[in-house]
């Protein structure tokens, strides 16, 4: 069983779960599985707690409290970056499942959102969910597309397992009837349909770990803002020809919001780059004298940058990619190459379109940056491998959870 799994203990149901599928769904034995997505823990307690006997746990002045919020049961918590976060309560009368955004200092500002029509449906999504990472189940026919298309239909399959179930018009409490609402399913469930489909986009390279389609970056970034270099424009350090080839045939965004470079003149090595900056009066105040280079640094090709005032290098022996700070002496994988790059740079994008449509961010910003870091770990695990000491800092991971600098 999964992390997030549980089996019901056997003890009765709490008293105000009135609602008959929903006793059934909870019995003694059930296996209920959070998929790394919800935790059920609560459920596995002597007792349910009402959301007015948990934010008295938590230091919370009940009084506080809408009245409608108040008896509905804590039954889980949605998983945030690999911790619990938002509660997942039930109304036992109706048996409708809401995620909840609850702190205990201001009670009165709880946000109540539709998460799923039953116990029973939520099961359904968070399975469909899993079959969808493993392409089984109703999604086994996806297995080997890739390409514009493939990510179409998958967003049609995800989209129809949400939107199929049975949810009802009324019984929403302060979300109001279903008919009033803004999108026909939650935002929770929108972003797994149309961020996950984007991991379909490319297929396995051939030198490189992915073949994009052709066009794909002049699509999302417009033809003017790529940047492709000539052969003149490559250092004798970069030797790994699939990379070449990329820089030369493909390119790269000038400005990938997230990234900007290469710029249209010749890539500098490291030690070239570091040469050029001490000699610059206007960066005097950067380098003390006692900098080193870090290992290889002769093989390694300064890319462009991140944000961040991250330096991106190539190593030209094997292709792969690092990031920077000026004066370090140290290298920290950033993307496993180019093909990886383009891909991440292409999915941020699509994101903050697809953000104008559905607006992810402004209630489930934490939950859109796990499914894409699990959407990038899914075609490039280097970029999104756990850290590994204090100077091995996951970039991607880390800025997509960037809230307060809206990165996403």
């Amino acid at each position: 069983m999964s992390e997030t799994s549980i089996v019901m203990p056997r003890h009765a149901p709490h008293p105000s779960i009135v609602h008959a599928p929903t006793r059934r769904a909870l019995a003694p034995g059930n296996r209920l599985d959070g998929q790394g997505l919800v935790s059920f823990r609560p459920l596995t307690e002597p007792s349910l707690l009402s959301v007015r006997e948990h934010l008295i746990v938590r230091g919370g002045d009940p009084a506080r409290l809408d009245p409608d919020h108040s008896e509905l049961l804590l039954i889980g918590h949605l998983i945030v970056d690999g911790e619990e976060g938002e509660e997942v309560v039930l109304d036992g009368a109706t048996g409708r499942v809401f995620s909840m955004w609850l702190y205990e200092k201001s009670p009165d500002g709880a946000g109540l959102f539709p998460l799923a029509p039953s116990v029973g449906a939520l099961l359904r999504f968070l399975d469909a969910v899993d079959d969808f990472r493993g392409l089984r189940g109703r999604f086994a026919a996806l297995a080997g597309r890739t390409g514009p298309e493939a990510v179409r239909a998958a967003e049609q399959a995800l989209t129809a397992v949400f939107t199929e179930e049975a949810w009802g018009e009324d019984g929403w409490g302060p979300a109001g009837p279903r008919s009033d609402w803004e999108q026909p399913i939650p935002a929770f469930w929108r972003i797994a349909a149309v961020i996950r489909p984007l991991g379909l986009i490319a297929g396995p390279g051939r030198g490189l770990a992915l073949a994009l389609p052709e066009g794909l970056l002049e699509g999302e970034f417009g033809a003017e803002n790529m940047m492709r270099l000539t052969d003149d424009q490559l250092p004798s350090a970069l030797v790994h020809a699939p990379t070449r080839q990329f820089l030369t045939a493909v390119g790269l965004p000038s400005d990938g919001f997230m990234f900007y470079g290469p710029e249209p003149e010749p890539l500098p090595t490291l030690p070239q780059d570091w040469a050029e900056s001490q000699s610059n009066p206007r960066h005097a105040h950067l380098w003390h004298g006692d900098e080193q280079l870090p290992p290889d640094a002769e093989h390694l090709v300064v890319l462009g940058g991140l944000v961040h005032d991250f330096s991106v290098l190539i190593d030209g022996r094997t292709g792969a990619l690092f990031y920077t700070e000026l004066g370090a002496d140290h290298v920290v994988p950033v993307n496993a190459d180019l093909s990886t790059l383009a891909f991440t740079l292409w999915l941020h994008q699509r994101e903050q379109a697809l953000d104008e449509e559905h607006d992810f961010t402004q209630d489930f910003y934490h939950q859109l940056a796990d499914t894409m870091i699990e959407v990038l770990f899914s075609v490039d695990p280097i970029a999104c491998r756990p850290a590994e000491g204090p100077d091995d800092y996951r970039y991607w991971p880390e800025v997509f959870h960037d809230e307060a600098g809206g990165v996403l």
